[in-house]
Formats: C-alpha cells, sequence, structure tokens
C-alpha cells in the first residue's frame, strides 16, 4: 500500500507517517523503487500508534515501547510496564473527566428547572 493510501485510510497527513517512520515508530517500511510500500506488519502499527496518540500519549513514550518491542521477548516486562503506566494515567484523566462531566449535567439541571437566572 503507498503512502496516499495509507494516508487516507488512517486520515494521517504523508508528513505525519514519514515523522512517524523517522522517530522509529514504524520500524522498517519496505521500499521498491524508493516508494514506501506498507505490509499489514506497518498498517498495524500505525493503527495502534494513532490509538495512542489519540489520547495524548508522548511520541518518546511509544518510541521506547517500540524499540524495546523490535529487541525481542526479553523486554516484555518493560513494555507492560509502559502500557501499564499510560493505563493509569488515562484512568485518572478519565475519573477527572466524569467529575466534570457530572458537574455540566448537575448545572444544566438547574438552568432546566429555573433555579439559574
Amino acid at each position: 500500500m503507498k503512502i496516499s493510501e495509507v494516508s487516507q485510510k488512517f486520515n494521517l497527513t504523508p508528513v505525519t507517517l514519514r515523522y512517524y517512520e523517522k522517530v522509529g515508530l514504524i520500524p522498517k517500511v519496505e521500499r521498491k523503487h524508493g516508494v514506501r510500500n506498507y505490509q499489514e506488519y506497518d498498517l498495524n502499527w500505525i493503527n495502534f500508534i494513532k490509538c495512542m496518540r489519540q489520547v495524548k500519549i508522548p511520541v518518546n513514550d511509544l518510541v521506547k515501547y517500540t524499540k524495546l518491542f523490535q529487541q525481542g521477548t526479553d523486554t516484555k516486562k518493560a513494555r507492560r510496564e509502559i502500557l501499564v503506566n499510560e493505563l493509569h494515567k488515562l484512568e485518572k484523566q478519565d475519573e477527572s473527566i466524569q467529575e466534570t462531566i457530572a458537574k455540566l449535567k448537575n448545572k444544566i439541571a438547574l438552568y432546566d428547572k429555573g433555579k439559574i437566572k
């Protein structure tokens, strides 16, 4: 799959895909005559990266994870630790968001009941 097709499929710019490759987030994209030829393996990485970036997981943390992954099964514990740490951060953010949603719903209900002018 060419970069333009991958770009459309994942709604990412070619510049972003090249950047991800440059920093090591997409390991070793195959090239034919200098043109990137993304395989299923690459698409799986892109899908994972996009998911993680949507919730603002830092590129540096993802690079660490990717490098560890490339080193093989001896790094399972370290990779798991990275994922667990990111999960805990997301859970804390979610708690904060849920509190804010509850406050907003309460405030809106007060408006609906005519208790706020």
